[in-house]
């Protein structure tokens, strides 16, 4: 049962939020949006995850965000966070939909992804066939062109199955601003040919938990999910009956929010700030 908002937290909220860092064994941290937004970190964020490192905890940033290489979004997110972030560290669809496709024995694929994302299947083996893939992926695709929109249209109306990478519909940007993600894009998709996408993977999917599940070797009740967004992290949180935190970054009426979602964090709190204010000192 989640605690209802307020502005700043208290010290029933601060024993609970210290108890969660204290009895849980992976922390699966929300990226774009919570940990930083698109290019710049929270101050508090490096801190955070120092402390989780002093604390011997395991964490992985968890994030919906497929428009680069893993190895390109690792860089990345080492630099904006100051802290060394590793392989195990970072989870991407690109991870899953890999992993999906070694299983199913898939190996031509086209679609509406990056560039750099097609480089990087292409570079493990896989095989970009722009006139007859095995299947078709839909992600946040920052090199969409119109020409590209109109051959996977073509090729799911041939009767070619798609897969959606994430289904965040936006993608936190700038100076508070958002920009198109893979769920815009998949809508336009999915008007034009009239059917769903035949796979479903990111957040808030179970499919992501059960990757998790297997390649970290964790258990529900041993993880802990922090993140901004109530219709992706913390639904997810739910639908899994795993503990969450739920940042709502100062939000003007996030009570508001919260209670027309239908989810409930067990924590409520209004920052990075805030959080690593909270176990600092543990």
């Amino acid at each position: 049962m989640g605690i209802p908002y307020r502005s700043m937290y208290n010290k029933k909220d601060t024993d609970r939020i210290r108890k969660l860092f204290l009895d849980k064994k992976l922390f699966l941290l929300d990226g774009d949006g919570t940990l930083y937004l698109w290019d710049k970190a929270f101050k508090s964020s490096p801190l955070l995850l120092k402390k989780l490192i002093e604390l011997k905890k395991n964490f992985v940033i968890l994030s919906n965000n497929d428009s680069q290489s893993k190895e390109k979004r690792l860089k990345f997110v080492s630099r904006v966070l100051k802290t060394d972030i590793q392989q195990d560290n970072l989870l991407l669809p690109n991870d899953i939909v890999e992993d999906f496709l070694l299983k199913k024995h898939i190996s031509r694929f086209d679609g509406l992804i990056s560039d750099d994302f097609a480089a990087e299947l292409s570079s493990k083996g896989f095989i970009l066939d722009k006139s007859d893939p095995e299947i078709i992926l839909i992600g946040f695709d920052v090199d969409l062109t119109y020409a590209k929109l109109k051959r996977i249209i073509n090729h799911i109306n041939n009767g070619k199955k798609f897969l959606l990478t994430h289904n965040d519909p936006l993608c936190p940007y700038k100076n508070g601003r958002e920009i198109p993600d893979a769920g815009s894009i998949v809508n336009l998709i999915t008007l034009a040919v009239k059917k769903e996408p035949d796979y479903r993977f990111g957040k808030p999917f179970v499919s992501t938990i059960d990757y998790v599940i297997k390649k970290y070797g964790f258990k529900r009740e041993d993880m802990l999910i922090i993140g901004d967004r109530l219709n992706t992290d913390i639904k997810m949180a739910n639908e899994n009956e795993i503990s969450s935190i739920w940042v709502t970054n100062n939000l003007k009426d996030p009570e508001k929010e919260l209670k027309g979602s239908g989810y409930k964090p067990d924590v409520t709190i209004d920052s990075i700030a805030l959080l690593y204010k909270a176990v600092h000192n543990i």
